[in-house]
């Protein structure tokens, strides 16, 4: 359900299409909350028919036609709701398959999963470096908006930016431990 209040979200700032939806979750929220097209698209027909959003369709004559929504009273209603309870009891609680094949790893010989946390290491140097964008998407998002919405915005940039960081200090410690084994 959290899907549907992240395009609540993003629509009680502006109407969008569904591409703007997408690139809008790739360029701000990714670091914590991954939406594949299929799913943000998936649930825009859901919110559309509780009646939490409105779709209009724009013709376009070079490019194929397309629906620009906007939020509706009660999908600004039901997400201020949303936004209002704050944390809930599983705010310290995530899934990370890789975080479990680490935990298992001592049934692969210590090489091998020095090598997986490389790669660990090498992703997240790379993601830290995408990263760096952030700081204009928040700029150019942001010009329209009021300085108080866009710090919320730098904030959770912020945490993006220090657990990369912690997890590619992490993957090091690892390892040299596992390397030390050898």
């Amino acid at each position: 359900m959290s899907l549907s209040y992240g395009i609540l979200g993003f629509l009680n700032y502006n109407p969008m299409s569904g591409y703007d939806l997408v690139k809008a979750f790739e360029s701000s929220l990714a670091f914590f909350w991954h939406a594949q097209n299929s799913h943000i698209y998936l649930e825009l027909k859901k919110l559309e028919k509780n009646g939490y959003i409105d779709g209009e369709t724009v013709i376009q004559s070079e490019r194929p036609n397309k629906r620009i929504f906007s939020i509706t009273g009660a999908g600004r209603e039901a997400f201020m709701h949303w936004l209002a309870e704050g944390a809930d009891e599983n705010t310290l609680q995530f899934k990370s398959a890789f975080l479990m094949k680490i935990f298992f790893g001592g049934n692969l010989p210590p090489a091998q999963s020095a090598d997986i946390l490389r790669q660990f290491r090498t992703d997240c140097e790379t993601y830290l470096q995408r990263m760096e964008s952030i700081p204009g998407s928040v700029e150019y998002y942001g010009s329209n908006k009021e300085t108080y919405q866009t710090l919320y915005w730098q904030f959770t940039a912020d945490f993006g930016y220090c657990f990369i960081k912690t997890c590619i200090e992490w993957a090091g410690r690892c390892i040299e431990k596992l390397d030390s084994l050898r």
